[in-house]
């Protein structure tokens, strides 16, 4: 795991040598170039898409709020930050990809406003919005503010000119079983076996298997492919279907191996059952960078992935039309509306743009599913009509086929109506695939559901505080109660006391990944006892973890206010699973490092020196030295550039005072 550290101007209180200490720890990923100041614990950075509008707090604690965006080269963005508090005067900086701030507003004359204009971004990637306390960590001001995200995110029309090699997706198993493989590029083209090429040049070279009396057991294998040449930019959906047992029958591992522009190719191995889709996505930038993403087995209906979205959705009146956009930052889009018994409903989302394959679900006053659709008269696009039995508010999800694990992207259109029931829509009740039915591990003290899956994460203690429960994937994201569901398929089903609202001395916290989602690598557990929610009873917590059946972690441990414990596991590629060493930590204080005893051996760098360096479990901090005078100004920053590396940085004064 690798970093790079760049150091320039920022005041300095006194003149002498000043230490940087950097570690691995839970905090700050992706950060961007800022001032160095610690805020009291780590700042949790919290997705934003545009057309959201979310609420923040700063204070002397937390003077600085930071957001991520996912976008592509080309798109437009703007920000608006708002508060009716003077004293806290925000400004808001946008970084690109790399770090580099992009557009700024830091003028604190307007006390209560800062605002970005229509911003063209220069490269696709991960975007910061960084929202601070116009005194920084100084002074008392506090209070709530809101930031405003605008612009307009394209979906398709982008093209990469792969002048090195096309695109190869080749699936690859061992048995006389027909597997059939499906791609959909980003314009809305389809290859697969009923379909054989696609106008954006995509070809499937043969239907291997599809005649059980000549299936072959050695190495069948399937090749979609495009040529060398300009090809559309985007999300390109892979989905590998089980389609036949040719009598041979059962579970069947695959490969399926992706290359483009005749660079090393990248591989995801999987099982399968039949009648099941497996799914993955190639994501290929206008700047031809790519990566493959491993999705899973698709399971089903389960609106409890799209909980996020439900808490937030938006109102829209009975007769009207609302548009929306679909990526796999945004997989969904969530809508209210109230109506009475007898009331009928029709249902329409009709994709504009893109590869956008429409899933429509209804939700009851109950939050409970009533009807959904996946493709309505011989169409992709989607729709539900339905009568409705009781008074209430009823919740619609505009969403897409395999939800969060889908790679179809696009723009819609949502119609509500009210009137007859529409002839060959459905209205029947919500219904559940065999692949989706869902096993459980049983029912809680509180009732909560769990379900079994190839990774179980459970938290339980016995007092109304509130803990968080945070497990980080080998690829970096992190499912926990700000972010309930991640692309590798973890989910967050149960978190106990949250926000210290409707308390239970009873609580569980719990994170899973369905069965069919196992990946190798080092997965990080965080519990962070956050409030004691007015109950000072003396928290004991218990943490076990379950993979495939094996129970690689069962701890108990004492807990107090603000601690956080740390655990992890690793899946080696061969499927065994090894735990490693728990314990507490506190992100205040680099102390807790013992440092001091290093300080002579630091590595010495000067202004304007950018230098690379990387993070072990053996080698668990870094320590470089620069010589500062009385009123300059520095800034330093630390990025993340390999791994799953959660960097955080500590400032120490030549007098050994953390600044």
């Amino acid at each position: 795991m690798t970093a790079y550290l760049r150091i320039s101007h920022r005041l300095i209180q006194r003149a002498g040598l000043v230490v940087l200490g950097l570690i691995l720890c839970a905090g700050l990923l992706n950060l961007a170039p800022l001032p160095v100041h610690a805020q009291d614990g780590p700042t949790i950075i919290k997705p934003i898409t545009v057309g959201q509008t979310v609420t923040g707090t700063l204070d002397s604690q937390t003077f600085m709020q930071m957001y991520r965006l996912t976008a592509s080269t080309g798109d437009t963005i703007n920000l608006d930050v708002t508060t009716t508090i003077e004293a806290l005067a925000p400004v808001v900086l946008l970084t690109d990809p790399a770090g580099t701030v992009i557009a700024q507003d830091i003028d604190q004359a307007t006390a209560t406003t800062a605002s970005i204009g229509d911003t063209t971004l220069p490269s696709s990637g991960t975007y910061h919005i960084i929202v601070v306390r116009g005194t920084g960590p100084d002074g008392d001001a506090s209070g709530s503010f809101t930031l405003q995200l605008g612009g307009i995110q394209q979906v398709g029309g982008q093209t990469v000119n792969l002048e090195n090699g096309g695109i190869s997706f080749e699936l690859v198993w061992n048995a006389a079983v027909n597997l059939d493989l499906e791609v959909r590029d980003p314009v809305g083209g389809t290859v697969q076996w009923r379909n054989p090429g696609s106008p954006s040049g995509g070809v499937l070279d043969a239907d291997v298997n599809a005649n059980c009396d000549a299936a072959i057991a050695t190495s069948p294998t399937e090749i979609i492919g495009w040529p060398v040449g300009t090809v559309p930019a985007g999300s390109y959906e892979v989905i590998v279907y089980y389609n036949d047992i040719c009598e041979v029958g059962g579970s069947q591992s695959f490969t399926l191996n992706s290359d483009v522009n005749n660079e090393t190719p990248q591989v995801i191995n999987g099982t399968i059952n039949p009648g099941q889709a497996y799914l993955a996505r190639l994501l290929i930038n206008a700047d031809g960078t790519w990566s493959l993403v491993n999705g899973g087995v698709n399971a089903g209906l389960n609106v409890s992935v799209f909980r996020r979205e439900i808490a937030s959705a938006q109102t829209v009146a009975v007769g009207s039309t609302v548009s929306g956009t679909i990526t796999n930052s945004v997989p969904a889009q969530a809508y209210l509306f109230d109506a009475t018994a007898g009331t009928t409903v029709n249902i329409a989302m009709n994709a504009q743009s893109g590869s956008l394959d429409p899933y429509l679900v209804l939700l009851g006053p109950d939050g409970l599913p009533l009807a959904d659709n996946d493709d309505a008269v011989d169409t992709t696009d989607s729709a539900i009509s339905r009568s409705l039995a009781t008074d209430g508010q009823y919740t619609i999800i505009a969403t897409r086929y395999a939800l969060s694990i889908g790679g179809t992207e696009g723009e819609f259109t949502l119609t509500l109506a009210a009137g007859t029931a529409v002839t060959g829509i459905p209205s029947g009740d919500a219904t559940t695939t065999d692949t989706g039915t869902t096993d459980t591990t049983g029912t809680t003290t509180t009732g909560v559901i769990l379900p079994q899956g190839a990774i179980q994460v459970k938290l339980e203690w016995t007092t109304n505080a509130d803990l968080q429960l945070l497990v980080r994937d080998p690829r970096g994201d992190s499912v926990y109660d700000d972010i309930p569901t991640i692309a590798s398929g973890g989910v967050l089903e149960a978190d106990g006391n949250v926000n210290c609202l409707e308390t239970s001395t009873a609580p569980v916290s719990y994170i899973y990944w369905p069965n069919g989602r196992l990946q190798a690598g080092t997965y990080e557990i965080e519990v962070w006892f956050q409030s004691q929610c007015e109950d000072t009873t003396p928290v004991n917590f218990g943490l076990s973890v379950v993979v495939e059946g094996q129970t690689v972690i069962n701890t108990s441990q004492p807990s107090s206010q603000g601690t956080r414990y740390m655990i992890t596991f690793t899946v080696q590629p061969d499927g065994t699973v090894v735990a490693g060493a728990g314990g507490f930590f506190d992100m205040a204080e680099a102390s807790s490092l013992q440092y001091q005893t290093m300080l002579a051996s630091a590595t010495p760098i000067i202004y304007n020196q950018t230098v690379s360096g990387s993070i072990t479990d053996q080698r668990r901090f870094v320590i470089y030295s620069f010589e500062g005078q009385q009123g300059e100004a520095v800034t330093v920053g630390m990025q993340a550039s390999g791994g799953t590396l959660d960097p955080a940085l500590y400032l120490i004064s030549p007098e050994g005072i953390q600044v």
